[in-house]
């Protein structure tokens, strides 16, 4: 089986003229609410993310990835499995290619989680030379099974149940 995976990395064109520097995440005070913190200089929004029970890990909300991405590194170091006969085809900003699909048993941002979520693997170095370090892109085979709200102003995620 093949199939296409759009991993949106904007993000090493965009962070290039940005500041290095992440502001402190705020305190969620509700269920389905995360913090969130803000990274290069506003550019990304970074989310508190558990894989298989391990974490937190730093993953960009990403609403242009089609699939959640791992960092390859980090899929090693937790030994996701690899899916017998799923390729992946992905595409960038700057490169096409085939592509490391593994499988997360579990996903967990919060107290929302998925199960069986299939990821892709991808080198996320060069976002980090640009200024910013992340572990994963939290895509949207995760994201769209909520209702997703992003409040700035009090630096929280709120993840809450499709017209909740």
């Amino acid at each position: 089986m093949r199939m296409t995976i759009v991993a949106a990395l904007a993000a090493s064109s965009i962070l290039a003229g940005c500041s290095r520097t992440a502001e402190a995440p705020a305190q969620a005070s509700a269920p389905g609410e995360v913090p969130i913190t803000l990274a290069a200089g506003g550019a990304a929004v970074l989310v508190p993310v558990h894989v298989n029970g391990a974490g937190p890990y730093h993953f960009v909300l990403d609403t242009g990835a089609t699939l959640t991405c791992i960092d390859q590194a980090l899929a090693e170091r937790l030994e996701l499995p690899q899916p017998v006969g799923l390729i992946g085809h992905g595409t960038t900003l700057r490169e096409t290619g085939t592509i490391g699909l593994h499988r997360i048993d579990r996903l967990n941002v919060g107290s929302v989680s998925a199960a069986r979520l299939t990821a892709c693997a991808i080198d996320l170095q060069r976002i980090e030379a640009a200024g910013l370090k992340a572990d994963g892109l939290l895509g949207l085979n995760f994201l769209k099974a909520f209702k997703v709200t992003v409040d700035f102003d009090r630096k929280v995620l709120t993840l809450a149940p499709p017209g909740g």
